[in-house]
């Protein structure tokens, strides 16, 4: 959810939604063997659906989660207290591991943090007395750009996709924040590891059951909508918007990702709604293929992410998708904000066939080696004063965080104290180097006898992978 004026579609999508579910339709089979829409129920602002053999949930924005099973609709957890809802907020995925339920939501206390908890399950209900806290991320600078999905990985692990928080996009490429990451949590034990960065808005992600292969639908700014096959370190924002340079900065001007798949905003594209991989053997007019769609667009399309089948119509469409959904069988779901969610069928439904989760998916190949220095513009400043306040000043500009050693010599006549300056990319800094008392003196009887003497000034610049730039600068200070 969310791209540019992102809370405000997200108005716009709950004024058109429906906010009391609705009797169940009987899963009839359609005449034809085509892919249909055959709809589950219709819900308040739902936000993602899975599911078992037997049961389908329902994520409600508002913080509910509603089961249906055998024509009959119940509730099977409640967080509306403690769920932040409204515009790109909510409750806004879940998963199922046994006996145990996990969410992602974004909380009221504290104001906008993006949460996991887990929930104790016996039938159709999770206990919501029984909520244990496994993370919580700062996320109080905006409302939007939460990320959303929650998904159990093929290791057994939770995995999350968080978005740049809406405020700063450099989070992305901050290894000290966990936002614009994918992260996988150990539920087990807590323990928080960042598989990947340069994510902007990852509202939805899935794994495809045959391969392992990660495949990461991320919200562009205001060009590109992008969508990602396989494990990445980085994914590039906000360096790129899809495999559009944006701007540079330190970590993601080489080796980030390419996208697979990239839809223009001049298409009518505005915010991306990803889905997955089809492997229903219910579904062979659309197995093999990658279905997606946009929160602007009613149609839903099937792209072929491995070879050259194209991105095509699948011949179905949802008014304001919010997003797919995969039961244990590998059955698809596609839910609207207005109210619906549909089961996607091609013919009659098929028969549930759990099957063992997918394959691990491959590593993420190691980031490109850095092999570009920063690029260090220096200014050389107060020359006419030289004489008089004993000093050089120099400003020193950078395009990536670097430590800098600054030295210079005023030729036959003295050497100016050395300094060291840790500079930050996009600021200014301002280096003075001064001369000794008795290179003073010296300079003075050197203008004494002639009219200038000759500055040489050099800045040695080091980044973090070692990377070397050393400028050199020359001047005349005159008497």
């Amino acid at each position: 959810m969310g791209g540019t004026g992102a809370a405000a579609r997200a108005r716009r999508w709950l004024r058109g939604g429906s906010l009391t579910a609705a009797s169940l339709l009987a899963l009839a089979a359609p005449a034809a063997a085509a892919p249909e829409l055959v709809k589950v129920g219709d819900f308040a602002s739902p936000t993602f659906a899975t599911g078992d053999a037997a049961r389908v949930f329902v994520v409600e924005q508002a913080g509910r989660v509603q089961v249906v099973r055998d024509g009959g609709v119940g509730t099977f957890l409640d967080l509306r207290p403690m769920v932040a809802s409204g515009g790109e907020r909510g409750l806004l995925s879940m998963a199922l591991a046994g006996d145990r339920a996990y969410v992602y939501l974004t909380a009221r206390e504290p104001p906008g943090a993006l949460q996991i908890w887990e929930y104790r399950v016996a039938g159709d209900t999770a206990d919501a007395a029984s909520g244990r806290l496994l993370l919580s991320i700062p996320h109080a600078d905006a409302s939007n750009h939460n990320g959303g999905q929650l998904q159990l990985g093929p290791d057994g692990k939770l995995w999350l996709a968080t978005g740049d928080g809406g405020a700063d996009p450099a989070s992305a490429q901050d290894p000290g924040s966990l936002l614009g990451k994918l992260i996988r949590l150990d539920p087990a034990t807590g323990a928080v590891e960042v598989l990947a960065r340069g994510l902007r808005n990852p509202w939805r992600f899935s794994f495809d059951r045959a391969t392992g292969q990660i495949v990461i639908a991320d919200v562009g700014a205001s060009e590109i909508e992008e969508v990602n096959l396989g494990l990445a370190a980085n994914y590039g924002w906000p360096c790129f918007e899809g495999s559009a340079r944006r701007q540079s900065l330190p970590g993601c001007d080489t080796g980030a990702a390419t996208p697979v798949l990239e839809k223009s905003h001049l298409e009518g594209y505005s915010a991306i709604t990803g889905g997955y991989v089809v492997r229903d053997p219910g579904l062979p007019t659309l197995l093999g293929r990658y279905l997606y769609g946009d929160i602007a667009r009613p149609e839903i399309r099937a792209a072929d992410l491995y070879g050259s089948g194209g991105d095509v119509p699948s011949g179905l469409s949802v008014p304001s998708l919010s997003s797919f959904g995969e039961d244990a069988c590998g059955r698809l779901f596609a839910v609207s904000l207005r109210g619906p969610v549909y089961r996607i069928v091609d013919g009659a439904p098929s028969p549930c066939a759990v099957a063992g989760p997918p394959p691990l998916p491959p590593p993420a190949p190691p980031p490109a080696a850095d092999t570009r220095a920063c690029a260090v513009s220096a200014r050389v400043r107060g020359l006419r004063s030289v004489r008089r306040l004993r000093r050089v000043t120099l400003t020193l500009r950078t395009d990536e965080a670097c430590r800098a050693r600054v030295s210079g010599r005023i030729r036959g006549v003295a050497g100016l104290r050395t300094v060291r300056r840790s500079l930050v990319p996009g600021r200014r800094a301002v280096v003075r180097l001064r001369l000794t008392p008795r290179g003073t003196r010296a300079l003075r009887r050197a203008l004494a006898r002639r009219s200038s003497v000759r500055l040489a000034l050099r800045v040695r610049a080091v980044d973090a992978a070692g990377n070397v730039r050393t400028l050199r600068r020359a001047a005349r200070v005159r008497g």
